[in-house]
């Protein structure tokens, strides 16, 4: 009988896709993933993968992601398993992009192989890491139990911010919380960047802002970024302007500073044509760095405006604009020039709650408002007012040194929830609104830490704030929820190498130091 190639080699690709190196077994196990799956079915058996089981690459965009899971295998379960581009009988763990899903859904399938879908490159990202929270090891094996998982977050923005400006990080230190957002399937990271205490960003237009030994090179800030794209997180980079900004008018005073800077050195001149030509600098700046993110957040929260009526500049800035006579107008002006700025290079302006409802300068509803302190704009007015809004409620999503709160605190929170621990904010009584697509999820906020206490106070409190966002609707009881952070909690560890804890008991009465 004659056999053509072509048919030969469909025949040999056959009997190697029949020919597996996987064995499935009979076990069953107590599933602890984190945020629990909208969809998870098990039956009582497991696949064993084998020493040559692989990890399929279906496409060349995967493949660093491909290699990061089988290093993340290796840290976190102590076995070895390699990657792969060659779609061979070994195999076993195949990674695929699938259109037909949501841009952050993702499915498992596992029977004789491991298959993960996903919508997106970040979907797939998430898929990856409830695989490594499945994983068991049995003899210097691993097992992954027979489950069929469809995922995919409630909120979609899922934030941790971490302030870089008050306390020095080194670059391991942010690498270690973007895995540890990641593990949790968080999909940003907030970097706040510049304050009165430091800039700690790189400049080649003005050199001089970037504080001495307590900043970042171009090189460690586009390699940090790549770490966080392969992780499946966006960085948002923050330049805090017009206030907390003291580090401008220190460094560059002829540019930066009002004439009465010694009596407020804590914002720039937003009186000076000067000031908006170096902030679009210095945007670009940061825009060409962080390139795969899709926002640049300017602060614009907590501006002291002594003194910036008397300078000379501001006042011919504003006759010249026609603006109502009232530093409130000018800052809102401001904040519509930033505005103009962030979206000439091509991204989208964040600030904190810092405008008030009322004015005569409207501020743009393309920008989206980090809603904090509750005291300037309330989160219900924002929606009203068809503003995109970040829940970032002081309470219980600010973690400040030893101002923290528990898990459970976390837990009851929901992400259309505002509360402050201070007792003349408007939302000391909480303030609920309804459920909207306005809001589109949540940050959780670590204030003025050191680099050395990030990870202990963090660990814990984030999967409970994750759950909440990952399911808006709660699905599993606290103590369940407790019970499964314990054990990806461990597993956590050998992941970041870093076993460190904090305790959980503080849940901080504010008030009473009121």
């Amino acid at each position: 009988m004659k056999i053509y190639p072509l048919l030969l080699i469909t025949l040999i690709l056959l009997a190697a896709c029949t020919d597996r190196t996987t064995t499935e077994i009979r076990t069953t196990y107590d599933l602890h993933v984190l945020p629990h799956p909208k969809s998870m079915s098990e039956t009582p058996s497991a696949l064993q993968l084998s020493a040559e089981s692989k990890i399929y690459a279906s496409e060349a965009s995967l493949e660093p992601l491909a290699a990061l899971l089988s290093t993340e295998v290796h840290k976190a379960h102590g076995v070895a398993i390699s990657s792969t581009m060659v779609a061979d009988a070994a195999a076993d763990i195949i990674l695929e992009i699938n259109s037909s899903l949501e841009t952050d859904a993702y499915g498992i399938e596992v029977a004789d192989e491991v298959r993960l879908s996903g919508g997106s490159y970040h979907a797939l990202a998430m898929a990856k890491t409830t695989l490594l929270q499945l994983m068991r090891v049995e003899e210097e094996k691993i097992i992954i139990p027979h489950v069929s998982i469809s995922d995919s977050p409630d909120a979609s923005y899922r934030g941790l911010m971490i302030d870089l400006a008050r306390q020095w990080h080194d670059i391991s230190t942010i690498e270690q919380l973007i895995d540890l957002a990641a593990y949790y399937k968080m999909n940003y990271v907030h970097l706040h960047f510049t304050d009165d205490q430091s800039f700690t960003l790189p400049s080649r237009h003005y050199p001089k802002l970037s504080t001495e030994n307590r900043h970042y090179s171009f090189a460690e800030l586009e390699a940090l970024e790549t770490y966080a794209v392969t992780r499946g997180i966006t960085i948002i980079p923050e330049l805090e302007v017009p206030g907390h900004a003291s580090q401008f008018v220190e460094k560059y005073p002829d540019i930066f500073a009002i004439q009465d800077a010694d009596q407020n050195a804590r914002i720039i001149n937003m009186g000076r044509e000067e000031v908006y030509t170096a902030i679009e600098k210095l945007i670009g700046e940061i825009a060409s760095t962080f390139q795969s993110s899709p926002y640049i957040h300017v602060g614009g929260d907590e501006a002291v405006f002594t003194k910036v009526m008397n300078d000379p500049d501001v006042q011919q800035y504003m006759q010249t604009h026609e603006l109502p006579q009232d530093v409130h107008e000018l800052y809102r002006h401001f904040l519509v020039r930033m505005n103009d700025i962030v979206k000439k290079h091509g991204k989208q302006m964040c600030v904190w709650e810092g405008f008030s409802r009322v004015g005569q300068i409207e501020i743009p509803k393309d920008i989206i408002v980090f809603e904090f302190e509750t005291n300037r704009y309330l989160p219900d007015e924002l929606v009203a007012d068809g503003y995109t809004v970040v829940n970032t409620s002081w309470k219980p999503l600010y973690i400040v040194n030893q101002k923290k709160w528990e898990p459970k605190t976390i837990y009851d929170w929901n992400m259309w929830k505002w509360h402050n621990w201070w007792v003349k904010a408007p939302s000391f009584q909480p303030i609920q609104v309804d459920s909207t697509a306005l809001i589109m999820g949540a940050q959780m906020c670590s204030w003025e830490q050191p680099a050395n206490v990030e990870v202990p106070s963090i660990r814990k409190r984030i999967p409970a704030f994750a759950e909440r966002l990952w399911n808006t609707e709660p699905v599993l009881p606290y103590d369940r929820l407790m019970h499964s952070m314990d054990q990806t909690d461990s597993l956590l560890s050998n992941l970041i190498d870093d076993a460190r804890q904090d305790s959980l008991l503080i849940d901080y009465n504010f008030a009473a130091e009121e």
